[in-house]
C-alpha cells in the first residue's frame, strides 16, 4: 500500500510552511494566485488528497445539499419521472457549480420525516423539497426554527417557507388561452386539483375563460394522478361516456403525452380533431408525436434558483420566493402557428 502524503510533506515540496498550504488548498484569497497555482501543481503530481471529513469538521460544514423527493402513495410517480429526472439534474448542475455535493432522499412513506434527519444528521448543510403537498405544515415548522430549506412549488395559503417555481397561474392561462383563440370550446383539463400546484394551473385555466367571455364547464375535469396509465385509461373512460370535447390541457406533460396515445388508439386525429397543451417542457415533449405545445417552467433556471437562495439562506441572509420564467412552447399538437 502505498504511502499517504502528508500537508507536511507538500509544504516542504512547495518550499512553503504548512498553514499556507493549507490555505491554499481551501482557496484561501490571503495566499497569492502564483503560489496556489504551484502548491496545486505539486499536490496533483504527488497524489495529495484532502481528507474530506476533517476539512468540514473544522469548516461545520458537510459541503452537501439535499434534495428531498416525496412519493405520495398511490401517485404512481417514481424517481424515474422526466420531471424528477430533470429537476435532479438541474439541481445537481448547480450545486456543482458551487462546490457542494447533492444527496437525493426519496421518501416512501409521508409520515418519514427525510427532511429534518439529514439536516440533523449533518449530513447536509440545507435541503431542496420538491413539493408541499400534504407537508406544508411540516414545512412551515421547520422554517419556523430557522431551518435551511428552499421548496419547489406553487404559492398557496400561507407559507413561511421560501418558494421557487413557475407563475403557475400565468401558466394555465396561457395554456387555455392560447386553445380559446384557436376556436376550442370544450377543453377537457387533466390533473388533481387537490394539489397545489394544479389547483393553481386550474385558476388560471378558468380565468382564460373569464377573460374570453367564454363559459367553462367543471364537469371536464378528470382529477388524474401523475401516472401516465391512470391518464390513458381515464381520457379513453371520459370518452366512453359520451362527453364530447375539442382541446386537452394537461397538468404535466406525462399526462397529455398519455392522453394523445389514448386518443390515437380511437382514431382520433392531433390537432385536427383535439388540440392539447402540456406542462413542465420536459426532454421527451419535443420528441413525442406529434411534438407536443407545452408550458415551459423552465427547470434549469429553477435548479439555478433554489440552490443560489438555499446557500444564501445557509449564509444567514435572507431570502424571498421567486418565480422561474414561465412561457407557452407552441409546438404541432395543438394545431397553432409554431
Amino acid at each position: 500500500m502505498a504511502k499517504k502524503v502528508t500537508m507536511a510533506e507538500l509544504a516542504r515540496l512547495a518550499e512553503v510552511d504548512v498553514s499556507t498550504v493549507s490555505r491554499a488548498l481551501n482557496d484561501s484569497p490571503l495566499v497569492k494566485p502564483h503560489t496556489k497555482t504551484a502548491i496545486l501543481k505539486i499536490a496533483d503530481e504527488i497524489g495529495y488528497t484532502v481528507n474530506v471529513a476533517a476539512r468540514n469538521l473544522r469548516k461545520q460544514s458537510s459541503e452537501a445539499i439535499g434534495i428531498v423527493i416525496p412519493l405520495a402513495p398511490g401517485s404512481e410517480q417514481t424517481i424515474s419521472d422526466p420531471f424528477f429526472l430533470e429537476m435532479v439534474g438541474a439541481v445537481s448542475h448547480a450545486a456543482s457549480k458551487h462546490g457542494y455535493d447533492l444527496i437525493v432522499s426519496v421518501p416512501q412513506d409521508e409520515m418519514t420525516i427525510a427532511e429534518r434527519r439529514l439536516l440533523r444528521s449533518g449530513r447536509a448543510d440545507g435541503l431542496i423539497v420538491i413539493g408541499q403537498a400534504g407537508r406544508s405544515e411540516r414545512l412551515n415548522a421547520m422554517s419556523a426554527s430557522n431551518s435551511n430549506i428552499i421548496v419547489w412549488g406553487g404559492a398557496h395559503g400561507e407559507q413561511n417557507y421560501a418558494l421557487v417555481g413557475s407563475d403557475n397561474v400565468k401558466g394555465g392561462k396561457l395554456a387555455a388561452s392560447h386553445l380559446l383563440s384557436l376556436g376550442r370550446r370544450r377543453i377537457l383539463f387533466l390533473g388533481d386539483v387537490t394539489l397545489p400546484e394544479v389547483a393553481l394551473r386550474y385558476e388560471g385555466y378558468v380565468k382564460a375563460h373569464n377573460d374570453a367571455g367564454m363559459a367553462y364547464d367543471p364537469d371536464y375535469v378528470l382529477k388524474l394522478n401523475f401516472g401516465g396509465q391512470t391518464a390513458y385509461d381515464g381520457v379513453l373512460e371520459f370518452i366512453d361516456k359520451g362527453f364530447e370535447f375539442d382541446a386537452i390541457f394537461a397538468a404535466s406533460d406525462v399526462l397529455a403525452m398519455a392522453a394523445i396515445h389514448a386518443l390515437q388508439s380511437r382514431g382520433i386525429s392531433i390537432p385536427k380533431d383535439v388540440s392539447i397543451v402540456g406542462y413542465d417542457d420536459i426532454g421527451q415533449a419535443r420528441l413525442s408525436t406529434p411534438p407536443l405545445s407545452t408550458i415551459n417552467q423552465n427547470i434549469g433556471q429553477g435548479g439555478e434558483m433554489m440552490v443560489s437562495l438555499l446557500l444564501d439562506k445557509i449564509a444567514g441572509k435572507a431570502v424571498k420566493s421567486q418565480f422561474t420564467d414561465t412561457e407557452l412552447v407552441i409546438r404541432q399538437s395543438c394545431g397553432g402557428a409554431a
